[in-house]
């Protein structure tokens, strides 16, 4: 795990710390949309976590859906990254953080609580392979 230096556009910051301010003191959750790793918009996406205050887990079918609506446009654009927000937590990927993080060409985007608003740290999760003896 490694924080980058990224470039969100204003809109897309704005939106995912309205959300994150929004679901507080729940964990809010969305997906990074864009084209070639550059991150053009957030799409805000249910969470579904039976532990909403300590975890997130988007809606499968809503993923799918949002992948077929992308596809679609032309030119087409892809989900580039994950966004989520710690209210109460660390202020780096959480260990089930980088054990879910299933998509290595991914962004993931931390909306963190501090003080008394939200700032925004991205990373790059490169999941090691299991080891096999």
């Amino acid at each position: 795990m490694r924080p980058v230096a990224l470039t969100l556009p204003a809109a897309v910051r704005r939106a995912i710390l309205a959300h994150a301010e929004r679901d507080a003191p729940r964990e809010c959750c969305g997906l990074l949309i864009g084209r070639s790793g550059r991150v053009l918009h957030a799409a805000a996406m249910r969470n579904i976590s039976a532990s909403p205050r300590v975890r997130f887990r988007i809606d499968p079918r809503e993923h799918i859906v949002l992948r077929r609506e992308l596809r679609r446009l032309s030119p087409a654009l892809e989900i580039v990254g994950v966004y989520h927000s710690h209210p109460a937590g660390p202020a780096e990927p959480s260990p089930r953080d980088r054990r879910e993080a299933h998509y290595r060409e991914w962004l993931y985007v931390l909306a963190i609580a501090s003080r008394d608003k939200f700032r925004l740290r991205a990373y790059r999760i490169a999941r090691r392979s299991a080891r096999t003896s």
